[in-house]
């Protein structure tokens, strides 16, 4: 069985839409994450993390979602909820939606539709290019890391 997988998505490039990226680069040094889980940047592209995901039980992604009124809240879509939840038809910058990628993702590798999936959203209020995350974003960080800590046990 392979452990748990933890894949963060964004570009790290675009400030706070790459808070996926900072979630698993300071997950990687917090001596507090489990032992049994696995961490891997996907940037932009779940697709090109097939390989990681097949066969695994239980994988969780770290993506930024664009809500201005709630920047720093954390939000979580697990079980069926983290299909049914999002649109299936939203085309954005990824070119295929969150959604539309691990449907891909479950017709590719039907372990991917048995494992335990779970979306944690970060909210976001905007998505820049600057390499750094926003001021507001960055000093909620700490309490974004400990709510993605408690979702991973």
């Amino acid at each position: 069985m392979k452990p748990h997988l933890v894949i963060g998505l964004g570009n790290r490039l675009m400030g706070d839409e790459g808070v996926g990226w900072h979630i698993i680069d300071r997950l990687a040094g917090d001596p507090r994450l489990p032992p049994d889980i696995e961490l891997l940047w996907g940037a932009t592209d779940l697709l090109a993390c097939a390989d990681q995901v097949a066969g695994r039980t239980r994988i969780t992604l770290v993506d930024a979602l664009l809500d201005p009124s709630q920047a720093g809240r954390v939000a979580v879509i697990g079980g069926d909820e983290a299909l049914r939840g999002l649109d299936k038809d939203n085309w954005h910058v990824h070119h295929l939606s969150l959604t539309q990628a691990i449907n891909l993702l479950q017709i590719a590798y039907p372990s991917v539709a048995k494992a335990r999936l779970c979306i944690i959203a970060i909210c976001i209020s905007s998505a820049r290019m600057q390499p750094e995350l926003s001021p507001e974003l960055a000093m909620k960080m700490p309490e974004i890391l400990q709510q993605v800590l408690q979702e991973l046990v």
